[in-house]
């Protein structure tokens, strides 16, 4: 679908300065592309190991039937239609199980999965969160999409432009990039932690002062210096693109963060925020933003008509990956075998 994306940051992400303006969303994107792979792996070990263990129930059960066998199929196509599959895995108790479902409908006796799948370090919950990604592949995916789109149009957007350093941004990367490269688990736990509550800090502040300067262009507060009125419009459109800037950065840094820790959910939450963030800032005020910003040709290509498009579909992503239901549905296929009698 948007495979090019995935290439590029892949590629990319190593001879990239962290302190880029487009390191954030690449460093996310290349780990949801971790993500993803490592799915595509756990997804192929499971099914391998109903393949072993499913048809010792089948062929006892079908043991006097001539011309038919079974077989795991792990083909994408079946593998993005889980909900469609013949072979349902529980998480009962930190231990999983399989189901094969009947001629009825109905699921039968539990199969205990052995323990040869989870050799590679994996346990129940990673089994579990792996399989969801994997089936919220194309979603995520689109996901990715909209997520280089908007930060495509942030950073054209300021390009040229004199930023000031952002103390609480910087301080958040500082923080996480230490973390990386050290090597006591807990003070690495520790950064991390640390880097997350500043990033967290400075997407509050900067929402708050986007917030106060879209008020003040709202309620034309400008209009009491009728002299420096331009200069006072101009000031209060910049500020909102700065906030914007980094509140986006922000945003992806921790969602990046979370991704790579692993926590699904988390990163869910932090883009479902984001989400609302530009919704209500945003592509709320577009029109009124389009208005005073003197940068934007006022067309369907200006600045803020295209912000107006911002769209970041993260709540069925969320969602599923929060649900306590941990069951999925791999699809087995029934073929005719041209037995000669």
């Amino acid at each position: 679908m948007r495979t090019e994306e995935w290439n590029i940051y892949e590629g990319e992400l190593e001879e990239l300065s962290p302190y880029e303006t487009s390191y954030p969303t690449k460093l996310l994107l290349c780990r949801l592309k971790k993500e993803i792979d490592r799915a595509q792996v756990t997804a192929g070990t499971i099914c391998n190991v109903v393949t072993k263990e499913a048809p010792m129930l089948i062929q006892i059960k079908n043991a006097t039937k001539k011309g038919v066998r079974y077989v795991v199929d792990a083909t994408e196509e079946t593998l993005d239609a889980l909900d469609k599959g013949k072979i349902k895995l529980s998480f009962e108790k930190g231990k999983m199980v399989a189901q094969l479902r009947e001629a009825n409908g109905q699921y039968g006796e539990k199969l205990g999965i052995k323990k040869e799948v989870f050799r590679k370090g994996m346990d129940p919950a990673q089994v579990a969160n792996s399989l969801q990604m994997k089936a919220l592949e194309a979603q995520i995916e689109e996901m990715a999409y909209q997520i280089s789109a908007i930060d495509k149009n942030v950073h054209e957007v300021l390009l040229g432009q004199q930023n000031d350093r952002i103390g609480l941004y910087y301080s958040g990367l500082a923080l996480y990039l230490e973390a990386r490269v050290v090597s006591d688990e807990n003070l690495r736990k520790q950064l991390m932690v640390q880097a997350l509550k500043t990033l967290s800090e400075a997407s509050f502040q900067l929402g708050l002062t986007m917030q106060s300067d879209i008020k003040y262009l709202a309620n034309k507060e400008y209009d009491s210096d009728k002299k420096k009125r331009v200069q006072l419009i101009d000031e209060h459109i910049s500020s909102i693109n700065k906030s914007f800037e980094f509140i986006h950065q922000a945003s992806m840094l921790r969602a990046a963060i979370y991704c790579e820790q692993g926590e699904m959910s988390a990163m869910s939450t932090v883009l479902s925020e984001y989400s609302h963030v530009l919704e209500t800032t945003v592509v709320e005020n577009a029109r009124l933003l389009e208005e005073a910003d003197i940068n934007d040709n006022g067309t369907e290509d200006g600045i803020w008509a295209q912000r107006a498009k911002f769209k970041l579909d993260v709540a069925d992503i969320k969602r599923q990956l929060t649900s306590e239901d941990k069951t999925f549905y791999i699809g087995f296929v029934e073929e005719n075998a041209n037995e000669e009698d």
